[in-house]
């Protein structure tokens, strides 16, 4: 009996103390703007991690490499004609995807 109660006290510090999930994506530095793109996949590159999102205005290249997703289980169920949603921001000359999401 002492011990399931000293395994339940561990059990319940862990779940306290330890955070359950990290975002992979880093927090913009302050001051950066976090933009919004809606359109239509274009293109998927599993090796580089990468989408082309074609909107009315223009085409740009997103890493989606740590981005969370909201409508996938992983970057390689994104399909070229998929329209969806990316929030992004940009850093040392690339578009960092923070948020793909499927419409």
């Amino acid at each position: 009996m002492k011990k399931a109660i000293i395994a339940l006290c561990v059990v319940a510090f862990f779940l306290a103390f330890v955070p359950t999930g990290h975002s992979l994506t880093p927090r913009p530095p302050k001051g950066q703007k976090i933009e919004k793109l809606t359109g239509r996949v274009i293109s998927v590159n599993l090796e580089d991690s990468t989408i082309v999102v074609q909107s009315p205005g223009a085409g740009m290249t997103f890493e989606v490499k740590g981005a969370k997703l909201k409508g996938y289980k992983m970057v390689a169920n994104i399909k070229v004609g998929d329209r969806v949603t990316v929030q992004y921001v940009m850093h040392e000359g690339k578009a960092t995807a923070r948020t793909v999401a499927k419409k």
